[in-house]
């Protein structure tokens, strides 16, 4: 996917509403199987590091609550417990009294009422999800073939099953876009999603939905942001490279400053399987990405293996912010130069999320890896 897709969906959409006249609207609903007392309601700018605690409530003993939130312009709001990272239930606020009942058993069955918005996202979230899951079981299945050394015809059948679930995929996300009544749903749904359409049919559903909601205020932010970022891009790199191949290689040094300003060698890290892991505050797909990321380091970090995030970020204050909200525990550099970084020049690759394994001798045994592949190879490699 390319730099110019990672970034549009910026805080505009937060400073935009800044001096709209707010309506208030409430959540309540019930909770079983809660562990924690505290339930907040927190705003969710599509795509930013910063987060909004909106309001707090107690959880009574019959697992009640009761929410209250405030805001100028129609926008994507989460119910998450103290304590706990990841919202169990998100609501948009197109409805005044909106009722939320989970039992956190079963998190992924919450069920909403009171605002059609929400209702929809809820659904459209689950269906497309199990295509995304479906499709990247089908990259699985075919990283199993090649290892196992599968003829190319074979391989032919499964890349044709592979494009096939790709096109199920983009066609349900762009119809659920293109009959959307909603705006929030629908920017949600193309920035979740991005990576599955090319850059022309991307920017005509986004194009799409500025037509459909010319009053919105935030999407209108987001879609000067995406012009400004293709005029660039395009000036920036006419003909953008090929992703480097690395994997075989040798890694070769990479220093930069922590969070402390420390410079950090990466070959300081030599003797233990390293992930360095190019990511930025601003880019959705690796916002994405960092839950799986955490997960990894989390199962592993105490076989020899570690991980060195690497920050194409401009500002620090968006860099630290991103970086406590996705409980990153790993070291953090960056020289805070965007795409001007060292990391670029020295890794030559061209979008982000990126990443590359490296094994104890210093050698790259692993390049790109995401989701459940990076979770197959580390169990590959540390067992």
């Amino acid at each position: 996917m390319q730099k110019i897709f990672l970034s549009v969906f910026i805080s505009a959409i937060l400073l935009a509403c800044k001096h709209e006249a707010k309506k208030e609207f409430i959540v309540d609903g019930k909770i079983k199987n809660a562990n924690e007392q505290m339930v907040y309601l927190q705003e969710t700018p599509l795509a930013t590091g910063e987060r909004i605690i909106e309001d707090s409530s107690g959880i009574g003993s019959d697992g009640s609550f009761r929410l209250k939130g405030k805001t100028g312009e129609e926008s994507l709001f989460s119910l998450l417990l103290k304590n706990e990272p990841y919202p169990f239930a998100f609501v948009i606020n197109d409805g005044e009294k909106i009722t939320v009942n989970v039992d956190l058993k079963n998190p992924n069955g919450y069920v909403v009422h009171g605002s059609p918005a929400s209702e929809s996202l809820r659904d459209f979230s689950a269906k497309a999800s199990n295509k995304w899951f479906a499709l990247n079981a089908m990259g699985q299945v075919m990283d199993s073939l090649k290892k196992a050394g599968a003829s190319d015809s074979l391989l032919l059948i499964e890349n044709s099953k592979g494009m096939y679930q790709l096109g199920e995929l983009r066609n349900f996300v762009g119809d659920y876009i293109k009959k959307s009544s909603d705006p929030i749903t629908s920017v949600w749904a193309l920035g979740t999603y991005s990576q599955v359409f090319p850059a022309d049919e991307y920017q005509s559903l986004l194009n799409g939905i500025v037509q459909k909601f010319p009053e919105h205020k935030g999407i209108a932010a987001i879609k000067q942001m995406s012009d400004r970022q293709i005029a660039l891009q395009q000036q920036k790199n006419k003909q953008e490279p090929a992703q480097p191949q690395w994997i075989g290689k040798s890694a070769p040094e990479l220093s930069l400053p922590d969070l402390n300003g420390k410079k950090i060698n990466l070959s300081s890290f030599k003797g233990k399987y390293v992930l360095v892991d190019f990511w930025a505050s601003w880019c959705l797909p690796c916002r994405h990405e960092n839950p799986n990321v955490v997960q990894a380091y989390n199962k592993y970090k105490n076989k020899n293996f570690t991980i060195i995030g690497v920050s194409l970020d401009k500002e620090k204050g968006d860099w630290l912010n991103a970086i406590q909200h996705d409980r990153l525990a790993w070291p953090q550099v960056s020289d805070l130069q965007e795409w001007n970084s060292l990391a670029v020049t020295t890794f030559n690759f061209n979008s982000i999320p990126f990443n590359v394994l490296i094994d104890p001798e210093g050698k790259i045994i692993g390049q790109g890896l995401r989701g459940p592949e990076l979770e197959q190879k580390l169990a590959e490699v540390l067992k």
